[in-house]
């Protein structure tokens, strides 16, 4: 669109400079500038041929009209050449003059005060430069469209310099903040979490063989703290490099029973319904995301809910993964239904990979989380 409105302004700019000679109808004179401006529109992708065939429009309307208004339209053409192919500078400046002095020379016979007879038969051509100044004036207008052209793109080079470097200096800073988050993570929560487990597994030695209630929840504690800290440690190790890569361990649907009966050593009844193989073909990204979100509400439920029975369903489309986690708690106030940080990550989670997260009060009673995914994500 804006080459069109380039090429239009063009056209008529150089409308009102035209002058007929010849008595060629103005119809026609007219007709022949907006002929020569309209190879204009393809400029920025094809610059040199639009520029060659600018000037040989100039050529020819000339000689049939007698008439100069499209050398507006070579001119512009001529600048677009030196912002766009910047390193044939050096070849389009003697082309340019060469060209508009043939242009001087071959199509205005009034062009006396450059070309003037040398007297000297022996002379090797019958025709000279006559005055050096005059040579120098009649440059002007095609080196200074060239001159502009080429600063023109001058600017654009050191403006893009100054936006790579700004997006590297901020790249820079994201992954130095990355690595404080890292080394806060590892030291807080890695730290604690493995003192859990090693108090857990101390307290399941110093109770075996006496009460097998207590040994069965420490083991429990033992064997979720210490997926945590596994867990933790991966999540650490993607976050060193140049990019984020997402956590190394590949879970996905089928981590998921593990994970209900974890819940259930605590008292909760989970219904885990997950058809055979449904997380094949799934994204690695979108089955990480599926796992996560039943983690969440599963530790929601143990959080901020009185339920005792748990139903976690996944079922599956050609293109989508729904999830849906429902409890039939008492609906209470907290993280579920202040949209807290839990469900805003759950949201994050999903929006990121184009799905869809609904979560509220289940029809009767409970709370319910259900996400539908594309399978394979955002890809």
């Amino acid at each position: 669109m804006r080459d069109i409105v380039v090429t239009v302004l063009v056209g008529l700019a150089a409308l009102g400079l035209s002058h007929t000679e010849y008595g060629t109808p103005g119809w026609l004179t007219d007709l022949v500038v907006l002929l020569a401006c309209a190879p204009l529109v393809l400029r920025r992708r094809f610059p040199v041929a639009v520029a060659l065939a600018t000037g040989s429009l100039l050529f020819v309307s000339f000689a049939l009209v007698g008439q100069d208004g499209s050398v507006l339209a070579a001119v512009f053409a001529v600048a677009t050449v030196a912002h766009q192919r910047p390193g044939a500078v050096l070849l389009l400046v003697p082309a340019a003059v060469a060209w508009w002095f043939a242009y001087l020379v071959l199509l205005h016979p009034d062009a006396n005060s450059l070309v003037e007879w040398s007297g000297d038969p022996f002379a090797p051509a019958a025709s000279v430069i006559g005055d050096r100044l005059d040579f120098v004036l009649a440059t002007v207008p095609i080196l200074v469209p060239v001159l502009v052209g080429y600063v023109w793109r001058l600017r654009a080079d050191r403006a893009e310099g100054l936006r790579h470097a700004t997006r590297n200096e901020f790249e820079r800073e994201r992954l130095r903040e990355r690595e404080r988050i890292a080394r806060e993570v590892h030291d807080i929560a890695g730290h604690h979490l493995s003192a859990i487990r090693l108090l857990a597994v101390g307290g399941r030695q110093a109770l075996e063989g006496r009460d097998p209630e207590a040994v069965a929840v420490l083991e429990s504690v033992a064997e979720m703290s210490g997926r945590a800290v596994r867990e933790v440690r991966e999540l650490l190790d993607s976050l060193h490099g140049d990019r984020l890569t997402g956590p190394a361990s590949g879970m996905g649907p089928a981590d998921l029973p593990p994970l209900v009966a974890a819940l259930e050593s605590t008292g909760v009844h989970v219904e885990l319904v997950m058809p055979e193989g449904i997380g094949e073909g799934l994204s690695a990204r979108v089955g990480v995301d599926v796992y996560r979100i039943v983690q969440e509400s599963l530790g929601n439920v143990l959080r901020h809910s009185s339920a005792r029975r748990v139903r976690v369903e996944l079922s599956r489309t050609a293109n989508t993964l729904t999830v849906t986690v429902e409890d039939n708690g008492r609906r209470v106030t907290g993280e579920k239904g202040s949209g807290g940080r839990g469900l805003a990550g759950m949201r994050d989670r999903v929006g990121e990979l184009g799905g869809v997260l609904e979560a509220g009060s289940a029809p009767g009673r409970g709370w319910r989380v259900r996400a539908v995914l594309p399978v394979r994500g955002n890809e």
